[in-house]
């Protein structure tokens, strides 16, 4: 595939994920601001990490320099896979939340939990394996980047001499 069709890939994926979790998160944080409590923190961390998925999107259709934002990218799909995890082992389900439900544990390995998660609810594994996805286009583009600069240079080196 070109770096071309490489970038189109990492734009489709990245809005399918912001688009996942701006639709998770919307009507939950609506109902949350229309109760007065947040008895879960994702719904407005979705919408704003969602929001600025697509203002990473925007920038690099501006013609910014996209090295930073598959950067950003990179991190944002490593943090929603490693919440994810989080959430459903360690975090007890929002059990460490001030405002949330007393925390919920497993009888299973931490793997096993994950697993049945993610088999027992279609959209987050759909959503995990986009942000895996995503996460490895934005590192192959990063590194062709790299590769591209390099390249740019011993051009340029060639042309002076």
């Amino acid at each position: 595939m070109t770096r071309a069709g490489l970038r189109y890939a990492a734009g489709a994926l990245a809005v399918a994920v912001a688009t996942i979790h701006i639709t998770w998160g919307f009507p939950r944080l609506v109902t949350q601001l229309q109760i007065g409590a947040v008895p879960d923190p994702r719904p407005a961390a979705f919408v704003l990490s969602g929001a600025l998925v697509f203002l990473g999107i925007a920038q690099i259709l501006d013609g910014r320099d996209p090295k930073p934002i598959y950067l950003a990218g990179i991190g944002l799909m490593v943090a929603y896979i490693a919440g994810y995890v989080a959430w459903h082992t360690v975090l007890g389900h929002g059990g460490f939340w001030p405002w949330g439900p007393e925390p919920i544990t497993h009888d299973m390995p931490a793997h096993l939990v994950v697993v049945d998660h993610l088999l027992s609810d279609p959209l987050a594994l759909v959503s995990k394996l986009l942000e895996l996805t995503l996460a490895g286009l934005l590192a192959v583009l990063y590194r062709q980047d790299v590769v591209s600069a390099d390249e740019r240079i011993e051009a340029a080196a060639g042309e002076s001499t």
